[in-house]
């Protein structure tokens, strides 16, 4: 389980509150991640400082649970 999951409000495509739901709002930070100019499109954002980018949501969630 993460410690710290960063993810952008605005660019990483990702459900925040699914996220907060399943790992707990103390382990959800909302912010830039400084990675939208790297991708526009996929799902992105930090699982314990290290960028992580999935195809989909679902692929993004499994790996914030390793």
């Amino acid at each position: 389980m993460p410690n710290s999951i960063r993810i952008c409000d605005k660019c990483s495509n990702i459900n925040i509150e699914k996220l907060k739901e399943k790992f707990g709002d103390e382990n959800i930070k909302v912010g830039c991640v400084g990675a939208c100019r790297e991708t526009k499109s996929g799902y992105f954002g930090k699982i314990n400082g290290v960028y992580v980018s999935e195809d989909n949501e679902e692929e993004f969630i499994k790996k914030c649970e390793i």
